[in-house]
């Protein structure tokens, strides 16, 4: 895997937190404890899913539309 890092303690409450106050979002303590339990996890599927090759890296075609006079 490419950068699995361990999101734990006071670094996943830090980024849980930092990532609600974003949207507007204070969490109480028992919220906040339960998203940082899923933290880990939800940032290894993310992780994960940027991992699977695509095939966007393909270039892109190009249709040049005409003018009509």
């Amino acid at each position: 895997m490419a950068d699995t890092q361990d999101h734990s303690g006071s670094e996943s409450v830090s980024e849980v937190r930092a990532l609600l106050s974003l949207a507007g979002i204070e969490p109480t303590g028992a919220d906040l404890a339960s998203l940082e339990r899923i933290f880990p996890v939800l940032r290894r599927k993310v992780d994960h899913m940027y991992e699977i090759d695509t095939g966007d890296e393909v270039t892109a075609s190009v249709f040049r539309a005409e003018l009509d006079s």
